[in-house]
């Protein structure tokens, strides 16, 4: 089971059972989210221990389609609002809905007012969420065209120095960086630090930050150009982690695709539309994340999720239904243990 926290939805219920509006520590697992932020739903009842009834995805748990109603909207609109209140932004507002998935979405978020207390209105994070069977759950959230992060990748598995890197435009060229650990309230700060990168526009930013011991498991990475310190942030990119224990670090030991790379470039050729299968060999693993990454500088934040596998007992793998539509990228491969993460990009993947 994996400690796991949710952005609640009604704040005066929540504060009449003293619950935090931040996080609370539950558990559960997901074949497609094995460290995810618990949902809200919208109309949630409160046990004898406090704690909301109904809004803990179960072991084994699956995404349920979208619910495009007005209630479905609303629901994922609270989770992104009280996600960002809690990361620092002042009285943030949800100003726009877009389903990206079948069970997936995006909530645009600002702040309420600018410098001066003049009104905003123009989104600055996107916040991502997904709809399990107990609602909707934030799995991250990305700055517009203000910070976009290379490293850590979603669901890694990290210890300190954790190193951060990716392209910023920020004030001074200053990004703040915050590590923190899921518990019941507020989210407890392992460590800050800052990197420095573009001030102007986006120009790359990389460095180690230090944080303490977790007695959690899993937590987030929140880059910001603001420290929110006088009149709250601005917009902010939070990474979800998880925390490496003790262990051997897991290994990759070969990687098969169907079709073949090519002998010279390492490349798969793609075409019409068909499957895509990855067969990945792998010691002290216990999951496996498959990621198509644009090509070109900067990709990373943009990869596409194809799949991930919890099932090791009959091999890692991937059987991706590609769609005819021209693709061009490289196939990464996370594979993560209880020691730490590590990656594999090498081949480059190409549909015409």
């Amino acid at each position: 089971m994996r400690s796991i926290r949710f952005p609640l939805l009604v704040v005066a219920i929540l504060l009449a059972a003293g619950i935090g509006v931040a996080a609370a520590l539950v558990t559960g697992r997901d074949k497609g989210e094995p460290a995810k932020p618990v949902a809200v739903t919208t109309t949630p009842t409160t046990s004898a221990a406090g704690q909301p009834a109904g809004t803990t995805p179960k072991t084994g748990s699956t995404p349920e389609p979208n619910d495009t109603s007005k209630s479905g909207n609303q629901a994922a609109s609270a989770a992104a609002v009280a996600f960002m209140g809690e990361l620092g932004m002042r009285d943030p507002v949800a100003a726009s809905f877009r389903l990206t998935g079948d069970a997936t979405a995006e909530v645009g978020i600002h702040p309420r007012a600018g410098e001066g207390g003049r009104p905003l209105g123009k989104v600055t994070t996107l916040v991502q969420l997904r709809r399990y069977t107990g609602g909707w759950a934030v799995t991250g959230a990305k700055a517009i065209n203000v910070i976009e992060v290379d490293e850590p990748l979603a669901f890694t598995r990290v210890r300190s120095p954790l190193m951060v890197s990716g392209l910023s435009s920020a004030f001074e060229g200053t990004v703040h960086v915050t590590v923190t650990e899921d518990r019941r309230g507020a989210d407890r700060v392992l460590g800050k630090g800052f990197v420095n990168g573009g001030a102007t526009m986006l120009a790359p930013f990389s460095g180690p930050i230090s944080f303490q011991r977790p007695s959690a498991e899993a937590g987030w990475v929140v880059f910001s150009g603001d420290t929110g310190a006088d009149t709250g942030i601005m917009s902010a990119t939070a990474v979800r982690i998880r925390f490496s224990t003790a262990g051997a670090a897991p290994r990759i030991v070969g990687v098969r695709t169907t079709p073949a790379p090519s002998a010279s470039a390492n490349l798969v050729t793609l075409t019409g539309s068909g499957t895509f299968r990855v067969r990945v060999e792998a010691t002290d693993a216990q999951e496996v994340r498959f990621l198509l990454v644009p090509s070109g500088t900067g990709g990373r934040p943009h990869a596409k999720l194809l799949g991930v596998d919890t099932q090791g007992s009959d091999g890692w793998s991937l059987a991706w239904r590609y769609p005819n539509e021209a693709t061009h990228g490289h196939l990464l491969i996370q594979v993560n243990g209880q020691g730490g993460t590590v990656e594999h990009d090498g081949i480059a993947v190409l549909h015409t």
